[in-house]
């Protein structure tokens, strides 16, 4: 895949003087730079093209973050949720999936590069330190890809040997490219897990724009393997019902257990396709060959847009059929969904707790 370079870089004045600027100023020495006071001003903007969220995907915003770092993943009390927790480095993503919910939810097109990091991570370790007994999942997934500017910002040699010396926390840095080349030097000590999101090939294609193709992201983590002390994870998530998915899947089910000794993942979870309302329309402006604004929707307990209740359960039931007849032993679980799907997929209905207690024990199974 080819890795994003922007047309411009746009300097919060307060950025200016910490030292991972300088990183990213280095990274990029022919891209010209001008420096901002009114960061409000420059969003609204970029807010007037007729695309924003494409217009900002053309730019880097290196900013400094005023302490909303470190937060819960929002949680719809009506579905399950594993106390899952994010580090929010970076707002924005350079790739182009056609059912990305940034597109609606974020409020700033520009993608953003939140420089402070080392004072992020001093708060995150007073936190950690002020819970010993308890163990947190930590992604920097939500708001970005967690490697996909990785090239610029090096922000994986700061963040894995600080997760290398926690005994209470695990990062995961969850990814659609291949950009993994300043993992390889580093020594994660079974603190880092790195995780690929997976669909059809199919889906990859039509709606996964500028993003490495699944055998790139499968080979990607079957060289991430062989680099000590890293685990792997994979999400099935969106799933995309179409006619022929099942074969589809199955397809790249059966590529990932050929390449992928299934001991070695830490989790892999699965999730229909589900979007905000607000998504639908920007979904049609900006893709207009997708076909997947068109789906049969229902409006699910937290107002999203989903599949019908026993299409998904048909869904999940198939996919964790393709996948336990390959690796009955791997962890599985569902991205939010309520106890009653969980039943009817698994046969039982799980707590939160029970949840977080399986993910912990999933995620320190390869802790060094």
């Amino acid at each position: 895949m080819k890795l994003f370079k922007p047309e411009k870089i746009y300097l919060e004045a307060t950025a200016r003087n910490f030292s991972q600027t300088d990183v990213i100023l280095k990274n990029l020495p022919d891209i010209p730079v001008e420096e901002v006071q009114d960061v409000r001003a420059l969003i609204h903007s970029i807010k007037q093209s007729r695309d924003p969220v494409g217009a900002g995907k053309r730019y880097l915003l290196l900013a400094v973050d005023k302490g909303r770092s470190f937060k819960p993943f929002p949680e719809a009390e009506q579905y399950l949720s594993c106390d899952y927790f994010t580090l929010h480095a970076e707002e924005g993503c350079d790739l182009e999936c056609s059912y990305c919910i940034l597109q609606a939810y974020l409020t700033n097109p520009l993608l953003t590069v939140y420089v402070n990091i080392e004072e992020m991570l001093e708060n995150l370790q007073t936190i950690l330190d002020q819970n010993p007994d308890r163990f947190f999942r930590i992604g920097t997934g939500q708001l970005a890809d967690s490697l996909s500017l990785d090239h610029i910002t090096a922000f994986s040699e700061i963040l894995v040997p600080f997760f290398s010396r926690q005994k209470n926390a695990l990062l995961e840095l969850k990814t659609k490219s291949t950009n993994t080349d300043r993992l390889i030097s580093l020594d994660p000590q079974g603190r880092t897990l790195v995780s690929w999101s997976l669909n059809s090939k199919k889906i990859q294609k039509e709606e996964e724009h500028k993003c490495a193709s699944i055998s790139e992201r499968i080979d990607a983590a079957k060289r991430i393997l062989k680099i000590p002390g890293y685990q792997t994870g994979f999400h099935f998530d969106p799933i995309i019902d179409y006619p022929g998915w099942a074969k589809n899947y199955e397809e790249v089910v059966e590529e990932l257990f050929r390449e992928i000794d299934p001991t070695h993942i830490a989790w892999i979870s699965l999730g229909c396709l589900r979007m905000m309302k607000e998504l639908k329309p920007i979904m049609k402006e900006r893709f207009p060959k997708s076909k997947l604004p068109e789906a049969e929707w229902i409006h699910g307990m937290d107002g999203k847009l989903r599949y019908f209740k026993p299409t998904r359960i048909e869904i999940y039931r198939t996919m964790v059929e393709m996948i336990r007849k390959r690796a009955p032993d791997v962890t599985l679980y569902l991205s939010m969904e309520s106890p009653e799907v969980w039943r009817h997929v698994f046969g039982f209905e799980p707590t939160k707790e029970t949840v977080c207690q399986m993910l912990d024990i999933a995620g320190k199974k390869f802790s060094t």
